[in-house]
């Protein structure tokens, strides 16, 4: 079959569509799928919250609420116990050591929750030995807990579909989320000039392709799976909860004086004398004035950075206009306006101002009530996927591995 492109997202969500049911008339929902659009990712499903360690031991089958694992002990094992934590390793191999068991047959190995570690090792920048070791504990305990909630969504899939009499599904479904993972590691790949350089990056970070593509192919199947199951579940906020919302979070809705002006540089040195430099930069500014194409003009004109980039000047901010001369000028004129020639010791500008954000709230207008109903819409289908993992949690089993 061949690469994977935007319409994988078609077939894998129709095909786990079908985990739930068929449509009214009884035709399946993957066949119905078929015609639809291509559906967007969206975000993985949260971990669950940390949970109380209880009576069962790591090794033992987990029945109801699920046990954390000791991550200073089962979990955060090998080169992490060791004291090496869990630094890039160059040349390094999968380990196939084993600390979770979830479902029937899923495996979570200790090699996939370190590499998982290992792609935030941003956070652990500026912190002392032993801060960074237990930094690093929390992030492993973190990851596992997540890795595991995923097993636990797929293997709610897998049952699902073999009680439905669908099992022949699951090998469409692993090889599109398969394929979906290969176009994801040839993106990453673009952003290095050769194979080689891309293996010897993923080798310094202590990162291995197999892994990140077992990480790729099962967070989408899990997420597409979260969708289905809860399309229906999360609620459409009304316009007395957006305007609710809005109210209360005036913060999220301020804005700060903010604007887009153009800039021509006439410079003394491109010319013979300082005065025919006035004389060739009023020429300009006249032609500015009379509403000739700003752009243009720039382009023609500038003797500064603004010509190459379609006239844009530099800094939107108060306090970030370059140079700190023109500021006074770029900040007074209104949309549309021309200001008059700006001195300065090498040269002359002249600044358009295309538009003007004003410090201050925002207003509660139809782009504003759509940013808060994509809010609220996030933060109801969070919820959903946060009952529906614990509920999975609750069923598991789960198996935590002790490695001495």
């Amino acid at each position: 079959m061949g690469a994977v492109n935007p319409v994988r997202w078609l077939f894998l969500a129709a095909a786990i569509a079908a985990v739930l049911g068929c449509t009214s008339d009884g035709t399946s929902a993957a066949l119905k799928a078929r015609g639809q659009a291509p559906i967007a990712p969206v975000a993985p499903p949260p971990p669950p919250a940390p949970i109380v360690p209880g009576a069962p031991v790591p090794g033992a089958p987990v029945s109801g609420a699920p046990v954390a694992p000791d991550v200073t002990k089962a979990a955060y094992s090998g080169a992490a116990a060791a004291g090496s934590g869990v630094e890039p390793i160059k040349g390094s191999v999968p380990q196939v050591k084993v600390v979770a068991l979830v479902g029937a047959s899923s495996l979570v190995t200790d090699q996939e929750v370190v590499e998982a570690v290992r792609q935030r090792m941003s956070e652990l920048n500026g912190l002392d030995p032993v801060a960074r070791k237990e930094k690093e504990k929390e992030m492993y305990a973190a990851q596992l807990r997540s890795i595991i909630a995923r097993e636990l969504i797929l293997d709610e899939m897998y049952t699902k579909l073999k009680k439905g009499g669908k099992s022949a599904l699951i090998d469409d479904i692993k090889d599109y989320a398969g394929k979906s993972a290969d176009f994801t590691i040839r993106g990453l790949r673009k952003n290095f000039p050769s194979e080689e350089v891309f293996k010897e990056y993923l080798d310094s970070q202590g990162l291995t392709v197999p892994v990140l593509k077992r990480q790729f192919e099962r967070q989408t199947m899990a997420t597409e799976y979260v969708r289905s199951a809860l399309k229906d579940k999360a609620r459409n906020p009304g316009l007395a909860d957006l305007r609710d919302y809005y109210d209360t979070h005036p913060d999220e809705f301020q804005t700060v004086d903010r604007v887009l002006w153009l800039d021509i540089f006439i410079s003394f040195r491109k010319h013979a004398s300082d005065k025919a430099a006035l004389d060739h930069a009023q020429t300009v500014l006249q032609q500015a004035a009379l509403g000739a194409d700003f752009a243009a003009l720039s382009k023609k004109y500038d003797d500064g950075l603004s010509g190459n980039q379609g006239g844009v000047g530099i800094g939107i901010e108060r306090g970030k206009i370059l140079p700190p001369d023109v500021e006074p000028v770029v900040w007074k004129l209104k949309p549309g306006e021309v200001g008059e020639l700006v001195p300065t010791p090498v040269g002359y500008h002249i600044i358009k101002v295309v538009k003007r954000d004003y410090a201050g709230p925002r207003p509660f207008d139809v782009k504003v009530q759509n940013e808060v109903r994509e809010k609220l819409m996030r933060k109801y289908r969070d919820v959903e996927e946060q009952k529906l993992i614990e509920e999975l949690w609750r069923k598991g089993p789960v198996r935590l591995i002790d490695n001495p």
